[in-house]
């Protein structure tokens, strides 16, 4: 939902679904397959996140390696603050976001099992 809402303060466009299914070429976002890679492997602390890390530096520069990273780790502990503290989604936004997270394929990923929205769409 951050990402969708940033993309219309931009007045940007955005495929959100191939960032997530694809490789991120088609997505509209600049070094997306790199910021993909950085993503996934900091989430799963990659053994390859030092080699991933440099190689992001040399696409992007170091201060966007930061910005990465920091927006990385925003969004990480945010999922965590939520799921830890029992946090639900506001009844408006429980529709929208089990929405979302299919049409983007993140209903995938192993956090969806937290949503009984997400399984029943």
């Amino acid at each position: 939902m951050f990402l969708s809402s940033s993309s219309k303060a931009i007045d940007s466009e955005l495929d959100i679904t191939d960032a997530v299914v694809g490789s991120g070429a088609d997505s509209g976002v600049p070094n997306a397959e790199m910021l993909i890679a950085f993503t996934e492997s900091a989430n799963r602390l990659d053994a390859n996140l030092p080699d991933i890390r440099e190689a992001l530096v040399k696409e992007i520069g170091e201060e966007g390696m930061v910005d990465a990273a920091i927006t990385v780790s925003i969004f990480r502990s945010l999922n965590v603050a939520a799921d830890s503290s029992g946090i639900r989604v506001d009844d408006d936004w429980v529709d929208m976001a089990a929405e979302l997270a299919n049409q983007s394929y993140a209903n995938e990923f192993s956090t969806a099992k937290n949503s009984p929205v997400v399984k029943t769409l």
